[in-house]
């Protein structure tokens, strides 16, 4: 069987757990959950696969190493686990259902293993096990503190961080790389994609710092805040860092940024309500 069959088939059971978890809950604040938990893994992503690589997915889809490894993340770590984290929350699964979950991502990886789907460096089962089991708890913690009503500010702050990375980092690899609207280029990595994946994420994180500033203040802070983002697009696109090739694609790469904020300000209002009885 092709490699991209395994990768895809994570796709969609993930999608049809999530689609048969809202259903059953009747909740739509869980999807906004499972797009803060994909937010979650994400830095934590950045460092063990872009920067410090520790393993590798070979979903062979495109033919290119690290785009076939981008894709592979995606399947994993953007539908799979955050979908199972949003299942076990809704369900109130007990820490004895997370631990069997964590072994069973951890038989999976195995498996993945011995079909050589996916490689170690560095990287243990193990690790995989641990990781899983805190975001687990976390997701749980998480679905908690929406039900009780009981969300502060630092909670919401990292609440819209952590969702803006999910929402405005799925839709900047569309428009970069499916689109082909923009290119970042700063000649870190010898692989340009590697290179580009590895400023792309900072400048995601930077305009997620912005998203979850601007949730809290009123419009003339959230004018500056935004003004500062832009900011940040001229000196990089000044420096030749981001590259577009007219100015309709300029036009395309701030309105998403804009329009990413704007979205999840409202996803992360509807997501943190108190449930109507």
């Amino acid at each position: 069987m092709p490699h991209s069959y395994w990768f895809g088939g994570l796709a969609v059971l993930a999608l049809a757990l999530l689609g048969y978890t809202l259903w059953k809950s009747r909740d739509g604040r869980l999807l906004v959950l499972h797009f803060c938990l994909g937010g979650l893994i994400d830095p934590l992503e950045y460092f063990i696969l872009i920067l410090f690589p520790s393993y590798q997915y070979f979903s062979a889809a495109t033919g290119a190493l690290w785009m076939d490894n981008l894709l592979g993340s995606i399947c994993s770590n953007d539908f799979i686990v955050p979908a199972v984290a949003v299942a076990a929350a809704a369900f109130r699964l007990r820490v004895g259902w997370l631990l069997l979950l964590s072994v069973l991502f951890m038989a999976v990886e195995w498996l993945f293993l011995r079909l050589d789907l996916y490689g170690h460096f560095w990287w243990k089962t193990v690790y995989t096990g641990i990781g899983i089991f805190l975001l687990l708890l976390a997701g749980k913690w998480i679905w908690g503190v929406i039900q009780r009503g009981a969300t502060t500010v630092p909670f919401l702050f990292f609440y819209v961080f952590f969702v803006f990375l999910f929402v405005y980092g799925s839709c900047h690899i569309v428009q970069a790389h499916l689109l082909d609207v923009h290119d970042i280029r700063t000649g870190w990595f010898p692989d340009p994609l590697r290179d580009h994946i590895a400023v792309e994420e900072l400048i995601e994180t930077f305009a997620a710092v912005i998203a979850a500033v601007a949730y809290f203040v009123r419009t003339p802070g959230k004018v500056a805040v935004l003004t500062l983002l832009l900011a940040l697009d001229a000196a990089l696109l000044a420096r030749k860092i981001i590259q577009v090739d007219n100015a309709e694609e300029l036009l395309f790469y701030v309105l998403l940024q804009l329009v990413s904020i704007f979205a999840v300000h409202a996803a992360v209002k509807y997501g943190t309500r108190r449930a109507v009885p």
